[in-house]
């Protein structure tokens, strides 16, 4: 079981996603922990805010994938996709 846990986490490690909306760009790893945020310059605060929102937001989309696909290799999770995962 640790040598399991040990695979999902350098799993998790290796995974990088990338969301963007309005101007706003997000990237987060495979343990959800934000490792950069890139803002346009032209922005203004409403499509900052509302572009922070949507890419977060399709991080976890995106994200929720990824996991499930590193737990299956690592002989993890089942199939959540009924779960809407």
């Amino acid at each position: 079981v640790r040598s399991q846990a040990k695979v999902i986490e350098k799993a998790l490690n290796d995974i990088e996603v990338v969301g963007e909306s309005n101007g706003v760009k997000i990237v987060m790893n495979g343990k959800q922990e934000v490792k950069s945020v890139n803002i346009e310059e032209s922005s203004d605060m409403r499509a900052i805010a509302k572009g922070v929102e949507n890419a977060i937001n399709d991080i976890n989309k995106k994200l929720q994938k990824e996991i499930q696909a590193a737990m299956k290799e690592a002989g993890g999770f089942p199939d959540l996709s009924a779960l809407g995962m």
